[in-house]
C-alpha cells in the first residue's frame, strides 16, 4: 500500500486506500471490495472521492463492490505531470482510462458527478469500455460556448468553476452551494476546495468552451447504446433538471431523468439512501438483464 500524499483523506470504515502511477500523474483510490460489476465513482470540480463517503456507507449499496479515484491535481492524487493536456476533459477522460488498466476494472459501470459526468461522457466517446454511466449534476453540453452558456445558471458562484484562484469566501460560497447552504458541510470539503489544483479549473475551462478538442457530449448520449442513469437533485443550483428529459437520449434508464426530492447538486452527499436505492434499482436491472444495449 503506498502512503498518503501530505493531503489526506483516511477511508471509511473497510475501504482500502492506495494509489496506482498513470502517465496523467500519480491517482488516489478508495476501494471497496465487494460483488458484482464495479462501481466507479468520479468527482466533480474543486472536490475529491470524499465527497462519496455517505454512498459507501449506504444499505442499499451493501455487498457492492466500489471503486473511487481522485482526478489528477484532487485530493490525495498529484497534480497532473503534465497540465496543459492532462487538465481538460479529454484529458481527465484518458486519465480514468488508465486508472480502469492500472486497476484492472473490466467494464465498470462508471458514476460521473458534476464535472466528473462530463469526464465519463468523453470517456465514452472516447471508446474506454464502459457497462454503463450514472450522471449526476451533468447537463451533457459542449465542447463550444453556445451549449454551455445555455446549459447552467451564470451565477458568481458559478463563475468559480472557471478561476484558478478565486477570493478564498468565493470558493467558500461555491462549497456552500455544491454542498446545500443549509445543511451541515464537513470543513474537509473546505480544505478539499483549496487543496485542488486551480490550473484544473481555469484550463478544462478554457480548453472547453474554445472546442479545441472532445466529443459532443449531446451527440455522445444520443448514440451511445449502453444505458444511461440520470439521477437529479431537484433543488439544483447550477441548472434546471427538466434540461435532462428535452434531450436527446439512445438508452436512458427508465426514459427519463429520476429526481431525489429534497437533494440540490450531490445528492448522494445530501440524501445518500434515496439516492442508493435508485442506484441500487439501476445496478439491478443491469444484473437482472433488463437493460439492454439498444442497437441504432
Amino acid at each position: 500500500m503506498t502512503a498518503h500524499s501530505p493531503f489526506s483523506e483516511p477511508p471509511p470504515a473497510g475501504v482500502e486506500f492506495t494509489t496506482v502511477e498513470t502517465p496523467s500523474g500519480t491517482l488516489a483510490v478508495w476501494q471497496r471490495p465487494g460483488e458484482g460489476p464495479v462501481l466507479l465513482l468520479i468527482h466533480g470540480n474543486s472536490a475529491s472521492k470524499a465527497v462519496f463517503a455517505n454512498l459507501l456507507a449506504a444499505p442499499a449499496l451493501a455487498g457492492r463492490r466500489i471503486v473511487a479515484i481522485d482526478l489528477p491535481g484532487c485530493g490525495e492524487a498529484s497534480d497532473a505531470t503534465d497540465p496543459y493536456n492532462v487538465y481538460t476533459i479529454p484529458g481527465l477522460a484518458r486519465a480514468v482510462g488508465q486508472a480502469i488498466t492500472a486497476l484492472g476494472l473490466a467494464r465498470p459501470v462508471v458514476l460521473g458527478w458534476s464535472l466528473g459526468g462530463h469526464v465519463a461522457i468523453e470517456a465514452a466517446g472516447q471508446g474506454i469500455a464502459m457497462t454503463a454511466m450514472i450522471l449526476t449534476g451533468t447537463p451533457p453540453c459542449g465542447p463550444g460556448p453556445e451549449e454551455v452558456a445555455e446549459s447552467f445558471h451564470q451565477t458568481e458562484e458559478m463563475g468559480v468553476t472557471f478561476m484558478e484562484d478565486p477570493p478564498a469566501e468565493l470558493l467558500n460560497a461555491y462549497v456552500r452551494q455544491v454542498y446545500g447552504a443549509n445543511r451541515p458541510i464537513p470543513d474537509t470539503f473546505f480544505s478539499t476546495a483549496r487543496r485542488s489544483d486551480g490550473r484544473l479549473r481555469s484550463r478544462f475551462a478554457e480548453h472547453w468552451v474554445a472546442a479545441q478538442e472532445g466529443f459532443h457530449q449531446r451527440t455522445v448520449v444520443a448514440e451511445w447504446q449502453n444505458p444511461i442513469a440520470v439521477i437529479q437533485g431537484d433543488e439544483e443550483p447550477f441548472f434546471d433538471p427538466a434540461l435532462i428529459d428535452t434531450l436527446r437520449w439512445r438508452n436512458l434508464w427508465r426514459g427519463a431523468g429520476q429526481i431525489v426530492t429534497g437533494a440540490g447538486h450531490a445528492p448522494f452527499f445530501d440524501q445518500p439512501q434515496a439516492y442508493a436505492a435508485l442506484v441500487a434499482q439501476f445496478l439491478g436491472d443491469l444484473d437482472a438483464g433488463t437493460v439492454q444495449d439498444r442497437p441504432a
